[in-house]
């Protein structure tokens, strides 16, 4: 099995989205998103492991298509220390 079969986006080109316009996947959640390629996967919002802080890149959990955000200094302006 390779990685197109189980993320058939996997190797898609990176998709330059605004965080602030896809629509958040529950009413708990600041960052979580649902993925607009596939539409029932999520966007988790990913962190660095060193300092948490927010990253610009992120991945579908279901299809695989990863995302840049365009808004990413306001995201990271936004966030309590």
């Amino acid at each position: 099995m390779n990685m197109n079969e189980i993320a058939p986006n996997f190797d898609q080109p990176i998709r330059d989205v605004y965080h602030g316009q896809l629509t958040p996947f529950d009413y708990r959640s600041r960052f979580k998103r649902d993925c607009p390629v596939c539409e029932r996967g999520v966007l988790l919002m990913q962190r660095n492991n060193q300092g948490g802080e927010l990253l610009e890149l992120d991945r579908c959990v279901s299809c695989g298509q990863q995302f840049r955000y365009l808004d990413i200094e306001e995201l990271r302006k936004g966030e309590r220390p």
